[in-house]
C-alpha cells in the first residue's frame, strides 16, 4: 500500500537569469513499512525534496500525498499540524531545546497538543534506544550519539506516517553512526515505521532497503536490494 506519492514535483527557486530548478518532475512512491534512502551530491535535490516532504515548503507544481493528505491542500497551520502529527524530522543537528529536559524534549510534539504518550509504547521507545535512565537529563548532559537517540525518540513518539531522517549521522563518529543506522532499521522492523534517510553517505545508504539516486533535481536510480 502506498504511503507517499509524489507526482511530478517540480521545485523552482528564483526568476529569469537567477531562475534555479531544485526539483525537476520527481515521480516517486514509497510503501508502507519500506526503508529507503535518498542519495545524491550537494545540490541534487535532496534537501528541497525533503522540505517538501515534510510539509516545510511547497513545490512549484505537481502533488505530494501522504497517508492520504494531499499537501497542496493545506493551509500554513494545516502544514505545521500535519508535520507534528504524521511526519517524523530527525536532522544532522538534534535540534533538542537546550533547557528542557529528554523527557519532555521527546514529548514536545505531544505536549503542543495537550496529548499524553501510551504509556507502554513510551517505554517500548526508550528501551529500544536505551536512554530510559537519561530522562531526566538536559541535552547538553549527553553525548552527539545519546542525543541523536532522543531525536529519534521525539520523532517516533507521535507514531508518525512517515520518518524523514535528514543526514543523521552526519555529526556522529564512525561507532554512534553505526548505533543510529541500527536504531533506525530496529524501528523500521520492529515498529513497522516508515523511513525515508536522507544521505550524501553511500555506506549509510547501503543500510536501506532501496536507493534512490538523485542528480540535477532528477531520479537517475532507484535500486530495491
Amino acid at each position: 500500500m502506498k504511503l507517499l506519492e509524489c507526482k511530478d514535483v517540480v521545485k523552482i527557486y528564483g526568476k529569469g537569469t537567477n531562475q534555479v530548478t531544485a526539483l525537476d518532475g520527481i515521480n516517486l512512491a514509497v510503501e508502507r513499512g519500506e526503508f529507503a534512502a535518498i542519495i545524491g551530491a550537494s545540490g541534487s535535490g535532496k534537501s528541497t525534496l525533503l522540505h517538501i516532504l515534510g510539509s516545510v515548503d511547497s513545490p512549484t507544481s505537481g502533488n505530494v500525498v501522504i497517508d492520504g493528505v494531499d499537501l497542496n491542500q493545506l493551509n500554513a497551520a494545516g502544514a505545521a499540524i500535519f508535520r507534528r502529527r504524521k511526519v517524523g524530522l530527525i536532522y544532522q543537528f538534534y535540534n533538542l531545546i537546550p533547557t528542557l529536559t529528554v523527557r519532555k524534549n521527546i514529548l514536545m510534539p505531544m505536549l503542543l497538543d495537550k496529548r499524553k504518550p501510551e504509556e507502554e509504547y513510551f517505554k517500548q521507545i526508550m528501551a529500544s534506544l536505551g536512554i530510559e535512565d537519561k530522562l531526566d537529563a538536559l541535552p547538553h548532559q549527553l553525548s552527539g550519539g545519546q542525543q541523536q537517540r532522543v531525536a529519534i525518540a521525539r520523532a517516533l513518539i507521535y507514531r508518525p506516517a512517515l520518518l524523514l531522517a535528514d543526514e543523521p549521522t552526519g555529526n556522529l563518529d564512525r561507532k554512534n553512526s553505526r548505533e543510529i543506522v541500527d536504531l533506525l532499521k530496529l524501528s523500521n522492523r520492529n515498529l513497522k515505521q516508515t523511513i525515508l534517510l536522507i544521505t550524501h553517505d553511500e555506506k549509510v545508504a547501503l543500510e536501506a532497503d532501496r536507493i534512490i539516486t538523485l542528480e540535477d533535481g532528477r531520479i537517475i536510480a532507484d535500486d530495491r536490494r
